[in-house]
């Protein structure tokens, strides 16, 4: 295990710290011989970026996929690693399946804080955190979905101005014209372009 990185094994533990501290927790899910679990370990975990972005913005709890299992059935966990970002109450807000190099993981983990954010109200802290991975990866494969959620932020900040909105998804199609969310417009009228 990474040395720098504290995980708590206890699940009610984590939820009353991350309430005590005002954070999501990141569930982990591993099992023995899991191959990602250990190039989590051996690669993602040591990447000075993550280790800030876990020990800064998370509650870290891991679980054993085969020994912790009202928590596996909870979340209907099938796979190693898989990772959960949970709220206070243990809602889960994102999910990622698999092992992750470090910038996917990174990313992963400034969108599932975002998306944790967001229903609490706290949209300038997600759309800071969206902009900075935005900025960072943009041309990453989860970038066009952390925009959609960076324009969900900033349209719910603003009070609903679904002008800016049009604007801000407007700028997702220019920007990822075949990718999933691009396929979201909402209005009746087509997109200006695509």
């Amino acid at each position: 295990m990474s040395e720098s990185l504290f995980w708590l094994e206890d699940f009610e533990q984590a939820l009353v710290a991350a309430r005590q501290r005002r954070q999501p927790v990141l569930l982990m899910f591993v099992r023995e011989e899991c191959a990602g679990c250990a190039k989590m370990e051996a690669i993602t975990y040591r990447d000075a970026a993550v280790q800030a972005e876990l020990t800064e913005g998370f509650i870290l709890l891991r679980q054993d996929i085969q020994r912790d299992r009202l928590v596996r059935v909870r979340y209907a966990a099938v796979w190693t690693p898989s990772f959960y970002v949970l709220d206070v109450r243990g809602a889960a807000h994102h999910v990622e399946l698999g092992y992750l190099p470090p910038e996917d993981f990174w990313l992963v983990l400034r969108l599932g804080r975002a998306k944790e954010l967001v229903p609490r109200g706290r949209y300038p802290e997600a759309i800071a955190l969206l902009n900075e991975a935005l900025e960072r990866f943009p041309d990453h494969p989860l970038a066009a979905q952390a925009m959609l959620w960076w324009a969900i932020a900033r349209y719910l900040n603003s009070g609903g101005d679904s002008r800016q909105f049009r604007q801000d998804l407007s700028a997702l199609l220019r920007r990822y014209p075949n990718s999933p969310e691009a396929r979201r417009w909402p209005w009746s009228d087509p997109p200006p372009f695509g």
